[in-house]
This record gives C-alpha cells, sequence and structure tokens, in this order.
C-alpha cells in the first residue's frame, strides 16, 4: 500500500512542487476560454494536453517530483496514467515512478494515501488510485511531520500565510504586473485599484479565528455564479483571468516556502517575481539575511528553469521515454548541477558569489544542452532516427491562434474574432517542428521555438490586419493548432 514515511528534509535528490499539477491551473492562451457563455464544464483536451506536457517537464528537471495526494485524483493529466484503460507501457512507467521515489505524494493532514476524502468528483477515479496503491504501486509519502500534533502546526502555517497574503496582492507594482501579466499599464493599475483591493477588503472582513480558503476566494470573486469550482468556468470581466492568476500562484507558493522545495512555475503563467517577495514591505521579516537569501534561491530556481525550458518542454516524451531518460548519465548529471547549484550554493541562507554564480549557471546550461540530446535519443529510439519533420508558423492571442505549415495550402485559424476584444494584448510567436514518425501524441522528435511575444494595441483590429496582410486561404477550424511539442525560448528575435 505504502512505502517509507518522509519528512521533507529526507528529501535529498532536487526535490520540486509543480504548479501546473494543480487541477485549478489554466495555461494562461486557454484561460479567457473559460470565461465564454458557452465554454463547457471540466478541462478540455488542450488543458489536459498542457498540464501533461507539465508534468513530464517537471519529472526531467526534478530529482523528486513532489505531488499533492489529492492530484492524483482530481487531475485528469495524472490520473489518465494509471487508469485501466491507459496504454500498458505508460501506466507500467507511471507505477515505476512512484515506486522509484521520482514521484512523492505529498499528504497534507491524512496519513493514508489512499483515503477517503469529501471533495473528490471523481469516484472511479478514487477507487482506481485505491487498487494501485494495493496491488501494485508502494510509494513514499511525504508530511511536514509524522505526529499530527506538529503536522497540524506546519499546515495552519500554511493557511495563514495565504490567508495574510491576500492583503498584498493590491500593493503590487504596476510595471511588473504589466510585465508578467502581459497587460498594459492602465490595465495592471485598473487591476490593483479593482478586483485586488475588493480581495483585500474582503479578506480583512472574514473570521479572524477562521483560514480563507482558495475555494472561498473562488467563489467570492472568480468562478461563474450558479457553477461549482470544480467545474473551472469564470466569471465575465476584463480583469477575472489576471486575478485568477496572481491568486493561484500565491497558492502554490505555501507548501514550498514551508518545506523547503523549489516551486517550479509554468511557462506561459506569470512566474515567481510577480509576486514582488523580495520587496521590504512585502517580506514578513525584512531585516532577516537568512530570510532574503532563501528568497533570492527561490525567484532565482523559478527563473533558472523557465530560462532554460518554455512551454511545451518535453510534451512530446512518453512516460517510458522518461524513464528511460532518467537512467542516462547526461540527465543524472544535469539534475546533480541543479541540486548542488540551487540548493548547495545557497544553502542556509547564503548568496552565492558572482564567480560562483557564473560557474554555476553556466554548468546548469551546459548540462541542460547535453541532457536535451539524451532526450531526443530516448524519444523513439525504438523507431530508429529516420524522420519526417514538418514546420509551421503559429501566432498566439486571446484564444485566437494562426498556423502557417510548410507545404500546405491551407492555413488553420483556431478562435474567433468575435469574440475578441478591443484591448491590448500579447500576441506568442512560435515555430513548431512536427514528428510525422512520432509514436502517438506523446512521443517522437516533436518540438518548438518561442521568440518574445509582442504586443497588441487592439487585439481585434490587429488580428483583423494580420489575416489581410497574410493574404492566403484561412480556414477556422474550430480546435487549436497541435499542442504538447518540447519547445525552446529564443531572447533574440
Amino acid at each position: 500500500m505504502a512505502g517509507q514515511q518522509l519528512i521533507f528534509k529526507d528529501l535529498s535528490r532536487y526535490p520540486v512542487m509543480a504548479q501546473a499539477l494543480d487541477n485549478q491551473w489554466l495555461p494562461g492562451d486557454l484561460a479567457a476560454t473559460r470565461q465564454r457563455a458557452n465554454a463547457p464544464a471540466g478541462r478540455s483536451p488542450d488543458h489536459v494536453g498542457a498540464a501533461a506536457a507539465e508534468l513530464r517537464r517537471a519529472l526531467v528537471n526534478s530529482g523528486t517530483l513532489v505531488v499533492n495526494r489529492a492530484y492524483f485524483i482530481n487531475n485528469q493529466a495524472v490520473s489518465v496514467n494509471y487508469l485501466p484503460s491507459a496504454d500498458p507501457s505508460e501506466r507500467q512507467a507511471f507505477i515505476d515512478l512512484l515506486n522509484g521515489r521520482a514521484l512523492v505524494p505529498f499528504l497534507y493532514s491524512e496519513r493514508d494515501p489512499g483515503a477517503e476524502f469529501a471533495w473528490t468528483n471523481v469516484p472511479q477515479v478514487h477507487r482506481a488510485w485505491q487498487r494501485l496503491l494495493t496491488d501494485e504501486a508502494e510509494p513514499a509519502l511525504v508530511r511536514f511531520d509524522w505526529d499530527d500534533e506538529a503536522n497540524r502546526e506546519a499546515t495552519e502555517r500554511i493557511n495563514q500565510f495565504f490567508s495574510s497574503s491576500l492583503t498584498t496582492l493590491m500593493r503590487l507594482r504596476e510595471a511588473p504586473l504589466s510585465k508578467h501579466l502581459d497587460i498594459g499599464l492602465a490595465q495592471a493599475r485598473a487591476l490593483k485599484e479593482g478586483i485586488l483591493t475588493d480581495m483585500a477588503r474582503w479578506a480583512t472582513q472574514q473570521d479572524l479565528y477562521a483560514t480563507i480558503t482558495r475555494e472561498a476566494v473562488y467563489k467570492e470573486f472568480l468562478t461563474r455564479p450558479g457553477t461549482e469550482v470544480h467545474e473551472g468556468l469564470l466569471r465575465e470581466g476584463e480583469h477575472i483571468v489576471a486575478a485568477k492568476q496572481l491568486v493561484d500562484l500565491l497558492y502554490n507558493l505555501g507548501v514550498p516556502k514551508a518545506s523547503g522545495v523549489t516551486a517550479l512555475t509554468p511557462p506561459g503563467s506569470p512566474p515567481r517575481t510577480t509576486l514582488q517577495e523580495l520587496r521590504d514591505d512585502v517580506r514578513s521579516r525584512p531585516d532577516d539575511p537568512e530570510q532574503i537569501g532563501l528568497l533570492l534561491r527561490d525567484v532565482f530556481a523559478d527563473a533558472l528553469h523557465r530560462a532554460v525550458d518554455g512551454p511545451r518542454s518535453y510534451g512530446s516524451l512518453s512516460l517510458s521515454d522518461i524513464t528511460r531518460l532518467r537512467t542516462t548519465e547526461e540527465w543524472n548529471g544535469y539534475v546533480n548541477s541543479l541540486d548542488s547549484f540551487v540548493r548547495g550554493s545557497f544553502r542556509d541562507g547564503r548568496v552565492p558569489t558572482p564567480e560562483e554564480f557564473r560557474a554555476g549557471t553556466g554548468d546548469v546550461a551546459r548540462l541542460h544542452r547535453g541532457m536535451l540530446k539524451a532526450a531526443r535519443k530516448v524519444s523513439g529510439s525504438q523507431q530508429g532516427f529516420q524522420r519526417e519533420m514538418k514546420v509551421a508558423l503559429v501566432l498566439e492571442s486571446a484564444g485566437i491562434a494562426l498556423q502557417v505549415t510548410a507545404g500546405e495550402e491551407v492555413s488553420l485559424l483556431a478562435g474567433s474574432l468575435q469574440m475578441a476584444t478591443a484591448l491590448a494584448g500579447a500576441l506568442s510567436v512560435r515555430l513548431e517542428f512536427f514528428d510525422r514518425e512520432g509514436r502517438g501524441a506523446r512521443s517522437g522528435l516533436g518540438h518548438s521555438l518561442t521568440l518574445p511575444s509582442l504586443q497588441l494595441r487592439n487585439v481585434r483590429k490587429d488580428w483583423e490586419e494580420i489575416l489581410k496582410s497574410y493574404g492566403g486561404r484561412v480556414v477556422e477550424t474550430g480546435a487549436s493548432p497541435r499542442r504538447g511539442q518540447a519547445d525552446q525560448q529564443s531572447p533574440h528575435v
């Protein structure tokens, strides 16, 4: 049923937690679609695919991936890997990752990873999880403490962190908000003075002796009236998506901050620096050098991972590919360099010297390149390396995407111009390389290159101008361009 009982200090192989495995996470380019009146309840295939790609990215970039026990059950991108309907080789790879402590369930207050709980909306998935634990998997488990009283005190501090930090969101500076949320300065100011101020005012009116849950915040400000939080339907409003992104980012920092594991934010969502934790008026202990050092480590680690990998990184790898990759010398060298630099150089709150910083980041980048080559080799290794690749240019903004594929007369347009707003927004530009011989949706050599985003002054009018200037034949498909390609981000156009 369950293996070794661990506390976070026992996790010695570069442990991380990935925000994208939160069942409320929405990719930035899909979040706005959840505000549409005709949006269906639940997760779309694109949403599940994006989360599945982030699961793979986290498994590649960690020695140990810590996952909230709840997400094994209520996140389809995770549960699909162990259901009876899963591909047998993928299911076995998932079990191997669990039994090998690459995946470690985090237990918040419960002691049994298969215990019943009140908030499940998928009882059949819960039963499959219980059968997996009984018959095939014996994962190690981590809690803050296996003494229930000590554990309760630790989890209460996490609850208080979220409750008290809600009131700080309205004081975030406009320029970083504008940059990281891809909105204009005027919109950032309106966000602060509007919904974030309303949240702070509401938070101060709650029971002083009760914690504020994220679900309560969702119901009050974000979830569409008449629907349940788990359905993922959002209210209309210009700042709803941005406010949701901030609330989710804040919520997902609670356990990593308390445990010391590295928090990974998904590329395409706001980075950790959005919360401006290093400001004196935001830190809980502004004169504590150790706290400053640990904050620097955590913010830097997030920035480092976002720099070396972009959106959809490793999404084309199967779990079987990843289990093979994790046995290679290249992968072990890369993860050891992450652990040595991020956890070693910043140990006990110290800050590395400029020379140590240059050497450490250089080693990580060099070993990351070697690991990528190893990933390409293990992907599709059973099928040989003769491949036919297709190349496409993808422009994407505000739920609208144009895919122009080399050698094809028809270009594909996803989304609806009629639903586009007249507001400013970011336009992402990427080159997609499709592996036509890859083994299924999650295998092969497909990858992409994301270029720096551009700013549209008026999304609707600028898209109309883009299509007019393009002049080629465009067909509206109603479906997004292919997702899940491994990605690199380019610092230059």
